[in-house]
């Protein structure tokens, strides 16, 4: 099973085509291709082309069609493949889309056409295959099949416009011919010293058929209007006649504002009766001008080079990504746990960077908080980044490492935008209380499910740095850190005191401390742990206990007995990593069961994440009344594990289907979830969301099939 829609559904986002670090360029059920950040835009997605155009916000993704033509007899017929209109040219009557990440299949519905069309979008992805997963590539596999009784003639047209450079002035477009490929390169002259948009993007095909092209043509009729009348598609006079485009290419930089450069290329061929035709096209980028740089420049010298190399491997990096992606399609898993599997996998390659230096980081969220791997978000969603490339999962905790505070707590983020200024967080006073334990159960769980004890003694020191900062912050001598407001991951919702989420985390850090200080030979350490541990537990069970749940706080003042649905996180994370149990078990169980009943009930979207006890969700801040996407999973995950397998599976699926068939929001998901109607809330690109992946681990504590697929995946877990 894949994601499935059609042209007339409202879908919000595309499948992003890209590799690691690179930037993405996005396709959608429509035909159309756009939010492109290839060009060292995360943050700022490519739409709008000027900002005089107004009305034309989806320029972009609309003006990059490829189109088909056909010739039977003396009928021809000439139409884009997609849905949306452009300079008045015919489109396609329908398209039927499905997306299991990283490949995008589109047949093309229309019966003016005597031929059967379809598309295959995607870009290599495989499993520790580092390079070829890190290409600027998004490559477009069209078969072509003629469905009449003679021969016929067919061309299929591939257009780009030329988006190089901040400004439009001295852009210009190139022919070339090269190592198999024909090609057009967009770039541009004289760009500013700073502009990161500075490159080159190529358009090109391996094909052998007689390829054409049409060099450059001006897109704008008129300036400062952006209506539709003022788009010009002028390689449609020449295509629609007869499959061909002109062979021209002046090579003209464009001189004023109103310039605007778009090429195309063409390549037609005659098909028998019930012959198949294959056609490449890929879309490659090369922009070296980040101010880290990027992996890629290690390897290829431009956007042709990545090309060439992609039409070359073409074969074996398809089979690589399809047997990826099948590993999951055979899973024994529900078909809409495969989905999201596969498709949250997206964020690992749409918002993350890598750079020159070997350097690998991702976003919280590009476009709303640009904050460079953020660590209490990470810790939800790296589960997969660490199955699949462990090394830079490893990389990235190293970069943690080397940014420790003086004192011994661990930053939130790596920086906004960069990674040379590490922030405390997105909230203003008391430094945060739940990244220091966090910290440390990803050193462990990276050392413990891929057994690098090279790694570990890299990361103890600081470990034990950062749990002594943890220890400090406990005010009150019960054994627990005191929370002081805003200052977790809640960074919008206050606590104070003992506070449940917090202090399970701490619980489940201080297990894994046991563990490793074990490891390395370290009987203080360890002693000092148990001794936090003990303490910590009785006063958790004292202070927060219930009757049927866990409280989400208490402090000398005040009593918050509200039901968060995250009050037992830390014991998700001890499951994940065979910690065994932070409190007493039957409690855990009972306080499950009360989550179910109460979070997992008030809304159709997934876990409200604060309910009291008698129904009413808490409206106390915009964080408790909704819904965390990621918070869901992990607690479907929890559940799961407590052997409530169906209401956890139930939850997961409410919290997936809703970006499926409510939001229609698949690659683009945000963090916040409205619980009300299922609307998107804050961000996007949301790493969090990966805590999906935590589910099948779940399911294996129950299931043997399930166990051995994920033990296909990476055979060293020690599950």
């Amino acid at each position: 099973m894949t994601i499935t829609y059609t042209s007339k559904d409202h879908v919000t986002s595309g499948l992003p085509l890209g590799g690691l670090g690179c930037g993405t360029l996005q396709i959608f059920p429509d035909g159309t291709r756009g939010v492109f950040t290839g060009m060292n835009n995360w943050e700022n997605p490519l739409g709008i082309l000027h900002w005089f155009r107004r009305g034309a916000g989806g320029e972009y993704r609309n003006s990059n069609p490829f189109a088909l033509y056909v010739k039977n007899g003396r009928t021809t017929t000439a139409k884009f493949l997609q849905t949306i209109p452009l300079d008045n040219c015919p489109t396609v009557r329908k398209i039927l889309f499905s997306g299991a990440f990283p490949f995008a299949d589109l047949d093309f519905v229309d019966d003016d056409f005597d031929v059967k069309i379809s598309l295959k979008a995607w870009f290599p992805f495989s499993k520790k295959e580092y390079r070829d997963s890190a290409l600027p590539v998004a490559v477009y596999t069209f078969s072509i099949k003629n469905t009449a009784s003679r021969n016929i003639d067919v061309a299929l047209m591939a257009s780009a416009f030329n988006p190089v450079g901040r400004w439009n002035v001295g852009r210009y477009n190139e022919v070339f011919r090269k190592k198999g490929l024909a090609g057009v390169n967009f770039r541009k002259e004289h760009c500013h010293p700073r502009d990161e948009s500075d490159g080159v993007i190529t358009l090109s095909t391996d094909s052998r058929e007689r390829v054409s092209y049409f060099g450059e043509w001006n897109y704008v009729r008129e300036n400062f209007r952006g209506n539709q009348d003022d788009r010009n598609f002028e390689a449609w006079k020449y295509f629609s006649r007869d499959g061909t485009l002109p062979d021209t290419n002046a090579k003209s930089r464009t001189l004023g504002e109103g310039d605007e450069w778009m090429a195309a290329l063409s390549v037609k061929t005659t098909l028998r009766p019930g012959a198949v035709q294959e056609i490449n096209f890929y879309y490659t980028w090369y922009m070296p001008k980040h101010y880290l740089g990027h992996i890629y420049e290690n390897w290829f010298g431009n956007s042709a080079d990545v090309a060439v190399y992609v039409s070359k491997n073409r074969s074996r990096l398809m089979k690589r990504s399809a047997g990826c992606r099948d590993a999951i399609v055979n899973s024994p898993l529900a078909p809409w746990l495969k989905d999201g599997l596969m498709n949250c996998l997206s964020v690992m390659t749409a918002a993350s960077w890598w750079t020159k230096k070997n350097i690998f980081v991702m976003y919280e969220n590009p476009v709303k908080w640009p904050l460079m791997d953020s660590l209490d978000v990470r810790y939800y969603g790296t589960v997969p980044l660490l199955l699949y490339f462990p090394d830079l999962e490893k990389n990235t905790m190293r970069l943690f490492r080397d940014r420790q505070r003086p004192d011994g707590r661990i930053v939130h983020d790596l920086g906004r935008g960069q990674i040379e200024c590490p922030s405390d967080g997105t909230t203003a006073g008391r430094p945060w209380k739940d990244l220091s334990t966090k910290y440390a159960l990803m050193v462990y769980r990276d050392y413990y499910w891929t057994g690098d004890k090279k790694f570990l003694k890299e990361m103890y020191p600081s470990v034990k740095k950062a749990m002594s900062w943890e220890f400090a912050t406990d005010k009150d001598g019960n054994g627990l850190p005191d929370n002081e407001g805003k200052d977790q991951t809640y960074d919008l919702w206050e606590f104070h005191g003992t506070g449940s989420y917090t202090s399970g985390i701490f619980l489940a850090a201080l297990l894994a401390c046991i563990k490793m200080a074990d490891a390395m030979k370290d009987k203080k350490f360890a002693r000092l742990c148990r001794d936090h541990f003990d303490r910590g537990q009785k006063s958790f069970e004292e202070e927060l206990w219930s009757g049927t749940y866990y409280i989400a706080g208490r402090s000398p003042d005040t009593v918050y007995d509200a039901c968060i649905a995250s009050q037992l996180n830390g014991q998700w994370y001890a499951h994940l990593l065979g910690l065994g149990y932070i409190v007493d078990r039957k409690r855990v169980r009972q306080a499950v069961k009360t989550i179910i009943r109460l979070n997992g009930n008030v809304s159709k979207y997934g876990v409200v994440n604060s309910v009291y006890p008698d129904g009413r969700i808490d409206r106390s801040s915009y964080h408790a009344e909704n819904i965390w996407a990621g918070e869901s999973y992990a607690f479907a995950s929890l559940a799961v594990y407590e052997g409530f397998i169906n209401d956890g599976l139930r939850l997961a699926r409410m919290t997936w289907s809703n970006f499926v068939e409510n939001a229609r929001n698949i690659w683009y998901q945000p963090d916040v979830v409205l619980a009300k109607d299922g609307a998107m809330g804050d961000g996007e690109l949301y790493v969090r969301n990966l805590s999906l992946w935590t589910v099948p681990f779940a399911l294996a504590r129950h299931d043997k099939k399930v166990r051995k697929f994920l033990l296909k995946i990476e055979p060293t877990l020690p599950i």
